[in-house]
């Protein structure tokens, strides 16, 4: 077992207890697992210094490796599927405020923050070549941190966090076709605000998408926001299904989202105090 491994483990309910402090008194509030997990039972790796600030990270089904990305290089990083290792590294564009990776036959697909995507593709000889696909083409100031692929659409689906169309009563979703296409001019659909927060057994900030992925056995939508500690899980039309608060502890900044064929789920935190991490929970059937 490596030493960058630690295992948490919890016995009893799937059930976090959390201890919120106030000013003058303190209250213990329990924090639920979503469903066919338990947040009690997490194997956590520590990540390499060049990945502290990562925020994309993506399991590549074919090749059996981890991709993950920081927000401010040009670069992405390969990942021992075991050790979590950096086994290689290549150079995709400039430095900029890029913030996710998704893999689609394992092809990278890079996100920066203001809606461009860029495909990064090797010719025969093993060069890099980039591929820059468009922005989303919307006016206004806008800000996007969540993109994923969805099967059914054959699309890549970006998620606003902050787009001035939206209002705050929203969540926009832009489909890319990266082999048709292109950009849709309108949403393919909408999150609801009211919904999500009729959903939420607890209070919170409004949801600000910043990593997202389509389960491989459950076929939902799994989407974090890391500024209000939130996962929505959702149908793949954004009808909300259930939403999970994620405790401080053991989620300081979560980033990035991703799952392998058999469900088990990863998800990586930026490093506030000490590394960054990516922390693996089981799925059950």
């Amino acid at each position: 077992m490596p030493l960058s491994l630690t295992i948490w483990r919890m016995t009893g309910p799937v059930l976090l207890w959390v201890l919120a402090a106030s000013c003058r008194n303190e209250t213990i509030r329990k924090i639920k697992s979503p469903p066919h997990y338990n947040f009690g039972q997490v194997f956590s790796h520590k990540l390499d210094p060049a990945l502290r600030e990562i925020s994309g990270i993506a399991w590549d089904n074919r090749l059996d490796e981890f991709i993950a990305h920081n927000d401010e290089a040009g670069k992405l990083f390969y990942l021992d599927k075991e050790t979590k290792l950096i086994k290689s590294e290549i150079s995709f564009g400039p430095k900029g405020d890029y913030e996710e990776v998704v893999v689609v036959s394992s092809v990278p697909y890079v996100l920066r923050s203001d809606g461009q995507v860029t495909r990064v593709r090797k010719d025969s000889t093993g060069k890099i070549i980039p591929e820059i696909l468009g922005k989303v083409p919307i006016a206004g100031t806008n800000d996007f941190e969540a993109m994923y692929y969805d099967p059914v659409r054959k699309a890549l689906i970006l998620l606003c966090k902050n787009c001035a169309s939206d209002q705050k009563q929203t969540i926009s979703a832009f489909a890319l076709y990266p082999d048709s296409a292109g950009f849709s001019p309108e949403p393919v659909y909408r999150l609801d605000i009211g919904k999500i927060k009729k959903a939420s057994p607890f209070q919170s900030s409004r949801l600000e998408p910043s990593a997202a992925a389509v389960h491989p056995v459950l076929k939902k939508l799994f989407i974090l926001s890391s500024g209000s500690r939130q996962l929505l899980i959702a149908g793949l039309n954004g009808e909300p299904e259930g939403v999970y608060e994620l405790g401080r502890t053991l989620f300081p900044q979560p980033e990035g989202i991703t799952f392998k064929s058999n469900g088990d789920m990863y998800i990586s935190n930026e490093a506030r105090k000490g590394s960054a991490t990516l922390l693996r929970f089981v799925y059950r059937p």
